[in-house]
């Protein structure tokens, strides 16, 4: 089975509210949209930690965050490109303050990213409860809310799809 490592960017502002994007859903194709948090596939020989922060780069054009830890791991199966893939990601927690959370740059996002992409939003927890939209991880409310409340986990926690 083919493996897609990858590292996801859980970002938070000072109101704790997280920045997700809005995108057609590309391994689900026709099954609308999804909100999912920042971040893509791991370059060859790059780790987890300089993806994410490339990533974060790449598809907001922000640079002055605080980083915090590896907080989740998630890991699935899914038909990708054509083959059975083992979906590992790795999700950084990361702090913006002010102004610069307003600044977001999508101009260095891919092409296929610019052809899904559907607009982003800082969510609260409030949004996330009441929410009829698809998120991932589908438990994101759940999971931010010990964050939100000031308690990192000791090591990173193994999510659901």
């Amino acid at each position: 089975m083919k493996k897609r490592p990858s590292a996801r960017v859980v970002l938070m502002n000072e109101e704790s509210r997280v920045l997700l994007f809005n995108m057609m859903d590309q391994l689900n194709p026709g099954q609308g949209s999804i909100w999912f948090t920042v971040g893509g596939g791991l370059e060859e020989e790059e780790t987890y930690e300089e993806a994410a922060k490339r990533e974060l780069w790449e598809e907001t054009g922000l640079e002055n965050v605080k980083w915090g830890p590896l907080i989740w791991i998630r890991q699935f199966e899914h038909i990708y490109q054509g083959e059975p893939t083992l979906f590992v990601e790795h999700y950084f927690l990361a702090f913006i303050r002010g102004a610069e959370q307003r600044k977001v740059n999508l101009d260095y996002l891919t092409l296929v990213e610019k052809e899904t992409y559907l607009g982003h939003h800082w969510w609260s927890l409030e949004e996330l409860e009441e929410s009829e939209e698809k998120i991932y991880p589908r438990e994101m409310k759940r999971l931010l809310e010990p964050i939100v409340n000031g308690s990192l986990p000791r090591e990173p926690i193994a999510i659901a799809k």
